[in-house]
């Protein structure tokens, strides 16, 4: 059993990664990342801010200092994805005649080809409660939007953008004392856990229960320097992000088998 696991090469990336790596050890494993900046990311100050907070501190320095990395291949080691075109990343990707994917954080877009092409199926984590909170930056939106709850989607990927089946919903309620970062890393970690249960019964040759999206929708792009000036809670703290740090660098999670011991 091939697993392709596509992932940013982020902070949110790793954590997923090794969530996934420690749940997964039954299969083998392949970890591909979206390595793609867009404008918006250097345009505006709070999301550059973030990058360099997500990407340049994590990744970037302090990953770098570390020759091995816990429980989960080195982000150095992902195979890089630029983007997913026939004779490009596609090609590499499915190189690895990956039987399921798992997307949790990945940037790029599965074009049908990639998606005809994962026989068990493409399993995605999305960051918001669908089909309200499609497209990007949902946990800002969510946030922004004052909801007392912040909702991670697990649904397979089909054809659109965050509309295929659900598969499950991980809620974390809104804490007005935490950070964005806080909620993002909250609304992951549980989503990822998600996503791996679904993909152990695929493996397993058993469909898990999803249930179809309706229609309706919204639909979000990248905030901008207004739309942060709201957001009613700051987008990191130190204590936030010294806990963030310590658990995507800390010993390797116990594996499944050994923490039902």
């Amino acid at each position: 059993m091939r697993i392709a696991i596509c992932v940013k090469k982020d902070i949110y990336g790793l954590l997923a990664a090794r969530i996934l790596a420690a749940a997964l050890g039954f299969a083998q494993l392949r970890f591909f990342c979206s390595v793609k900046t867009r404008d918006a990311e250097n345009a505006v100050p709070a999301l550059r801010l973030m990058k360099l907070l997500e990407r340049e501190v994590a990744i970037d320095a302090l990953a770098a200092q570390q020759p091995e990395m816990p429980g989960v291949p080195h982000p150095d080691a992902w195979v890089p994805l630029a983007d997913l075109r026939a004779d490009g990343g596609a090609r590499t990707l499915l190189d690895f005649r990956p039987d399921i994917v798992i997307s949790a954080r990945f940037s790029l877009i599965f074009p049908q080809r990639v998606i005809d092409a994962v026989p068990r199926g493409i399993v995605n984590v999305h960051p918001g409660m669908l089909p309200g909170y499609r497209g990007l930056f949902a946990p800002f939106w969510q946030i922004l939007h004052k909801e007392p709850e912040l909702g991670c989607t697990v649904h397979l990927v089909d054809r659109g953008i965050d509309t295929g089946p659900i598969l499950g919903v991980a809620r974390v309620p809104f804490h007005p004392a935490r950070s964005l970062m806080w909620h993002t890393a909250a609304l992951y970690r549980g989503g990822v856990g998600i996503a791996a249960g679904a993909a152990a019964s695929l493996a397993r040759g058993t469909l898990p229960e999803a249930h179809r999206q309706p229609a309706a929708g919204a639909y979000y792009r990248f905030p901008s320097a207004g739309d942060f000036a709201a957001l009613p809670v700051r987008i990191s703290d130190p204590l936030d992000y010294a806990a963030l740090l310590e658990e995507a660098f800390a010993p390797p999670l116990p594996a499944a088998r050994d923490r039902a011991a």
